[in-house]
């Protein structure tokens, strides 16, 4: 299997494991900034044993800005999907495709490709398939907060692959680090109960940690659209968990902008397959 194509599988992967996280969060007793720090204490346990306890941090600016970007990506999910549907919260994350695009050609230099394009307005109009008449102004400062953890999740994919000749993964790790430095002085606010651990170990390790190793592995062989584009199944999974779990209906609108952005996702990663075939 070539390294390309092994690198779609692998972002797919990520992008499902990613998806468990909206029913999670709605489902675990806890303030929003204390769930994402100690989901990422436990993230960050999973990259300092895949980095062998020995992790680079050379504080560089692809890596700073990369990890205050994840930082802000985790922090932002968190609290969106607490302060509005989950569908909202995952779905606006996803509007980081197109800012990767413009950033992958002027910063990365990047060649962007006739399905990069399709991809990015495919995936618009999904979007806005699904946020037909949900902006109410009772989840806006939620939909804010998620636009916001968009444009941080957009920073990721263009830093990782800025590093992607050196070792990426301390990027994630020192990110972890901060969404869990972030979110512990409210655990003397507002301590949670002891119940709360089981589901945020389960957030930390399966739904953040193992992915994002999977997704860091990954960049180094995928453009950074793919990158971005490929994982957004997460878009299409996490309100379908949601609603089989909790009864939060994602509406009509929500269903074909799933189904839209499920196509775009099956588009884009045969693009990238079919495009480094041997011809």
């Amino acid at each position: 299997m070539k390294k390309e194509t092994r690198a779609v599988l692998m972002l797919l992967v990520a992008g499902f494991c990613w998806s468990l996280g909206g029913v999670l969060v709605k489902t675990t007793d806890a303030h929003p900034l204390v769930i994402a720090s100690f989901r990422s204490l436990f993230g960050a346990v999973v990259f300092f044993v895949a980095l062998k306890g020995r992790p680079r941090l050379t504080f560089s600016k692809p890596q700073v800005i990369g990890a205050v970007g994840y930082a802000a990506t985790l922090i932002c999910f968190v609290s969106s999907t607490k302060m509005t549907s989950a569908a909202n919260a995952i779905l606006l994350q996803y509007i980081s495709p197109i800012i990767v695009a413009v950033l992958a050609y002027f910063v990365l230099h990047e060649r962007l490709h006739w399905y990069d394009f399709a991809s990015i307005a495919g995936m618009l109009i999904g979007l806005w398939l699904i946020m037909r008449g949900q902006l109410d102004s009772r989840s806006m400062v939620g939909n804010l907060v998620a636009i916001c953890g968009g444009i941080g999740f957009a920073l990721v994919p263009i830093c990782l692959r800025l590093q992607k000749d050196g070792s990426p993964y301390e990027t994630i790790f020192l990110g972890n680090i901060l969404t869990f430095l972030a979110g512990l002085p409210l655990l003397f606010i507002d301590p949670p109960s002891l119940a709360f651990l089981p589901p945020v170990a389960f957030l930390g390790i399966v739904q953040l940690g193992l992915p994002y190793v999977v997704y860091v592995a990954a960049s180094k062989n995928a453009s950074a659209v793919a990158v971005s584009v490929l994982p957004s199944i997460e878009a299409v999974l996490n309100p379908i968990w949601v609603f089989l779990i909790t009864h939060e209906n994602p509406g009509l609108g929500t269903l074909i902008g799933g189904a839209v952005v499920l196509g775009v996702i099956t588009f884009r990663a045969v693009a990238s397959i079919r495009d480094t075939s041997p011809q």
